[in-house]
């Protein structure tokens, strides 16, 4: 009888380690984006990584993208309740160690005490974007919106005092904020996550659409796979991911 339950189980256990398995994994995905609008003659790269929830950022993940990448943004849902500070600071303190670090929210973030966040924030030097931006360069804004989901997402606060003709990144946890962009806000790139791309997918079918790159009117939009997950720590069709997102000039080379 034994026997006959180890070797029942035995699949559903395999099944079980492999989804573990791609919950944990550590890539960095590499994207050149040759974009004729891009405004500056050298290239411009952009370390990207969100929903990292109750993870420890590998340093693998870390290594792939020191000395490569000019900023840091994180995509929302950096943490969420009952993760521990400590967590949170060793996280902060390794996407630091990269570049400058950009910090937007998410929804899960609105689970522990802003202070909290504040503190570590400060200590890092990280630029929290709630409806604002900062310039990358003379020519390059990033835009960060405020989570949709909550309703504290605000465009009018965010394009305000943008110049009108830069190059415009916005970094948005929910994706759906790429329905309120319309043509005359010439935005050239939105990078979001939040989705997790279904997390648990069964081919093509999932809660959500798999993470991926696509072009929205002109917009160069991510939805990110992200690199944790929420509720059990398991991923099917849908693996952890960052991003590593190198602009530059068609003519350029990278």
């Amino acid at each position: 009888m034994w026997k006959q339950l180890i070797l029942a189980a035995s699949p559903l256990v395999a099944a079980g380690l492999y989804m573990w398995k791609e919950a944990f994994r550590n890539e960095v995905k590499e994207t050149v984006l040759a974009d004729h609008r891009f405004p500056e003659k050298a290239p411009l790269a952009l370390f990207f990584i969100s929903d990292i929830h109750r993870r420890l950022i590998h340093p693998s993940i870390i290594t792939s993208a020191a000395g490569r990448a000019d900023a840091v943004i994180i995509g929302g849902d950096l943490c969420e309740g009952g993760v521990n500070s400590r967590r949170i600071r060793e996280n902060i303190k390794r996407l630091s160690s990269i570049a400058p670090v950009y910090f937007v929210p998410g929804n899960n973030d609105y689970e522990v005490e802003f202070e909290q966040l504040a503190v570590i924030f400060s200590e890092w030097n990280v630029t929290v974007l709630k409806n604002n931006s900062v310039s990358l360069t003379d020519n390059v804004y990033l835009l960060g919106t405020d989570d949709l989901s909550k309703g504290k997402s605000d465009k009018s606060s965010l394009f305000h005092s943008v110049p009108s003709n830069v190059y415009k990144i916005i970094a948005s946890h929910n994706p759906a904020f790429i329905r309120t962009i319309q043509p005359e806000d010439r935005v050239a790139i939105l990078l979001s996550g939040h989705t997790h791309g279904g997390q648990i997918r069964f081919g093509r079918f999932g809660m959500y659409e798999k993470g991926c790159w696509k072009t929205v009117n002109g917009i160069h939009a991510l939805v990110s796979n992200g690199y944790g997950t929420t509720g059990i720590p398991f991923r099917l069709g849908a693996r952890a991911e960052t991003h590593l997102i190198t602009l530059c000039q068609p003519e350029q080379t990278i």
